[in-house]
């Protein structure tokens, strides 16, 4: 019996290295999709888009406008 540990050792081992093997799976493991908001995701990032261009726009817009009235009051 002076070496009876030994064959519980290798059991407990195992298990132990299974035990920290799942929570690290677990810790790893990615979020859960949500399609709703994936969905609402996307508008969002389409709707960003379109806001910049629109500021693009009123920026070239508004240069046109600046040098036409320079170019009037040059006259």
């Amino acid at each position: 019996m002076r070496f009876g540990w030994i064959f519980w050792l290798m059991p407990l081992v195992m298990w132990m290295m299974f035990v920290r093997r799942r929570r690290w799976e677990r810790w790893q493991a990615p979020p859960p999709r949500d399609p709703e908001l994936e969905e609402q995701r996307s508008t969002l990032e389409s709707l960003e888009s379109r806001v910049l261009q629109l500021e693009e726009r009123l920026d070239f817009t508004e240069r046109l406008l600046a040098t036409r009235s320079e170019a009037g009051a040059d006259r």
